[in-house]
């Protein structure tokens, strides 16, 4: 059995699910006061990553949602649910990378995050480019249309 308790919640304008436009939200991440001391060090960094639970998705259906059209545009050929970041997964969790603009006490307040009002925030951590950016990674040509006004 796996348990994961929030550490936080997500406070953004956006309550209700979007196709994109995400770049320019700022939010705000309430971190819980027990776990504030653990923010210290983390301003020294330009940008997180941020893993949350999707709170809003609804259950995963394989026979609807194991192969599906990114974003459900009707231009791009199915592809299978790990080839694409969908909300619709056996496990709704999201990762999401995203620039930090400041730390308030315990709350975190970020540029980018594609989750909404409300969403429960399971782990933060630093983005390290040593670690985390891979030279030479290669996508699929349809990425760039999918990726077209999402941020």
């Amino acid at each position: 059995m796996i348990t994961c308790t929030p550490i936080g919640v997500v406070k953004s304008p956006v309550s209700l699910m979007s196709q994109g436009n995400w770049a320019n939200v700022e939010s705000e991440i309430h971190l819980d006061p027990q776990y504030a001391a653990g923010l210290q060090g983390l301003d020294g960094f330009s940008h997180l990553m941020v893993v949350f639970y999707l709170h809003q998705a609804t259950g995963f259906d394989p026979a609807k949602q194991l192969l599906r059209r990114p974003r459900g545009m009707e231009s791009m050929h199915e592809v299978g649910v790990f080839a694409q970041r969908t909300k619709y997964r056996p496990n709704p969790i999201g990762v999401s990378s995203v620039e930090l603009r400041a730390i308030k006490g315990n709350v975190i307040v970020v540029r980018g995050l594609d989750a909404l009002d409300g969403t429960p925030v399971l782990d933060i951590k630093p983005y390290m480019p040593v670690l985390d950016c891979v030279t030479g990674a290669r996508t699929p040509d349809w990425v760039a249309h999918f990726i077209e006004g999402y941020f």
